[in-house]
């Protein structure tokens, strides 16, 4: 069976100046289904003319089945794209799967696109989506699929879910499969690994838990080093751990690390995502990690109010990000700092406050997100009693920077335009630009990193703050 998998253009695009990175779910989608024809198609990789781009790969490949993959604020590009498949391929299954199938199917399924999708696939998907394949190929009924829903006579009739999949016995991704892959990281060859899935912690902006529970799997270390071994045999340059927390098990990242030291692998350079409190928990990580070639990491700081911590659900003081940041920068390790801003309690002087503790953090690079009520989570719970969200059904605006709410004290076009002015102090600010790794890195990215800087003034000026950009 030819199989074609979609991934959706729309980016959050605050950092396209240095990065694009490729979709490791469908390779890993792909990998479940060996003995048949899967080709991925990362749109995000062709940005113009997407109509007519689609429409020449559906006329390529031919697909018995087309599965597409997207997060909330990727939700109407998923519908149009439907729309392009169901004129090019009129008859084919279209697939819809992901995290806004996983935590919005009731809504899709009675919703007014609810016609464009055949089926959606609720939660992981390399099992679910494999037997789907398995009962069209084969004419069978699909109500025995755990965590598919499937439209009969215009109904969607819902399955039971599916049980979290035992890592050990999941096949590699399958690479080879995509059409493009222009992965680029501070101009390296970049692809992307996971070595766990799920996590513990209580963060309530947070939809993780909603899609694996609050606990966390983990894939064999001998897996990892054959993926990485892989990676850098394809010449990938660089891995980015996409791990939604890597540093819960902070004794097992250490025996990842000198895992990658004894294998060689310390060459690539290696980026991934940590929690401010996993830093902490072990003066002597931030070394090791150095010493198997981390390079930068992504620590979720989120704020240094104790009271917005609180709130958030984070479980690290406010005095612990400082001192997470100093100590991966001795070791020479850059650092992205996340933070958020428009907390229901804060006030002008509050969102001053929170970009003038980014800047003194320390951290490379701050990346400053606006309070976003994300489907299925505690923090939308939370706001939608309070009455603080503006835009609680364009989820195209959910990329985590536009802002969709309003605090207690500031409306939503008065937070918008704090982010906008406080931005505009912190990343023209010749301290950070000096202090900055990120601008050190390479002469050749100065220009794309002051466009990026542009295009945060003219989004926030026009609503649209770091909104993907792609043609149809």
């Amino acid at each position: 069976m030819r199989i074609l998998l979609l991934a959706m253009p729309d980016t959050v695009s605050a950092l396209d100046a240095v990065t694009t990175m490729p979709n490791l779910g469908l390779a890993s989608i792909a990998g479940s289904v060996a003995g048949h024809d899967v080709s991925i198609a990362d749109l995000a990789f062709f940005r113009r003319n997407l109509t007519a781009k689609i429409t020449s790969i559906i006329r390529r490949v031919r697909p018995d089945v087309i599965g597409l993959s997207a997060m909330s604020f990727q939700y109407a590009s998923a519908c149009r794209v439907a729309r392009i498949v169901r004129t090019a391929a009129p008859g084919t299954p279209v697939v819809l799967g992901g995290y806004h199938a996983t935590l919005m199917y009731e809504e899709i399924a009675s919703g007014n696109d609810r016609d464009i999708f055949d089926f959606l696939i609720r939660g992981e998907g390399e099992t679910s989506f494999a037997a789907l394949i398995r009962a069209i190929g084969s004419g069978q009924r699909y109500t025995n699929i755990p965590g598919l829903s499937y439209r009969s006579n215009g109904v969607f009739h819902h399955n039971r879910p599916s049980m979290l999949m035992d890592l050990v016995k999941l096949p590699l991704p399958d690479r080879g499969a995509r059409i493009l892959d222009r992965s680029r990281f501070l101009g390296m060859r970049f692809d992307c690994v996971e070595t766990s899935r799920g996590c513990t912690m209580g963060c309530r902006f947070c939809s993780i838990t909603e899609m694996y529970g609050r606990r966390i799997r983990y894939f064999p270390i001998p897996r990892i080093i054959e993926e990485l071994t892989q990676l850098k045999r394809r010449g990938v340059g660089g891995v980015f751990f996409v791990d939604d927390n890597i540093t819960l098990d902070v004794r097992r990242l250490g025996t990842l690390c000198e895992a990658i030291i004894d294998a060689r692998l310390d060459t690539l350079m290696y980026v991934t995502q940590a929690s401010v409190r996993g830093i902490c928990a072990d003066s002597s990580l931030p070394q090791l990690l150095a010493r198997a070639g981390f390079r930068w990491v992504f620590l979720g700081i989120e704020n240094q109010s104790a009271r917005n911590l609180s709130s958030l659900g984070k479980a690290h003081e406010p005095g612990d990000a400082v001192r997470a940041v100093s100590v991966l920068r001795r070791n020479g390790i850059g650092v992205f700092g996340g933070f958020i801003v428009g907390n229901p309690d804060d006030t002008r002087d509050d969102i001053a406050a929170a970009f003038r503790d980014a800047l003194e953090s320390g951290v490379d690079h701050p990346i400053m997100q606006c309070l976003t009520p994300y489907p299925k989570t505690g923090t939308r719970d939370d706001l939608t009693r309070a009455g603080l969200i503006t835009n609680g059904d364009d989820f195209s605006r959910y990329n985590g920077f536009i802002a969709n709410v309003r605090t207690k004290s500031l409306s939503n076009s008065e937070l918008a335009k704090a982010i906008l002015v406080e931005g505009v102090k912190l990343y023209f600010n010749p301290k950070l630009i000096i202090r900055s790794r990120f601008w050190r890195f390479h002469p050749s990215l100065w220009l794309p990193l002051l466009a990026n800087n542009i295009r945060f003034i003219i989004g926030a000026l026009g609503g649209k703050l770091f909104a993907s950009r792609h043609s149809w």
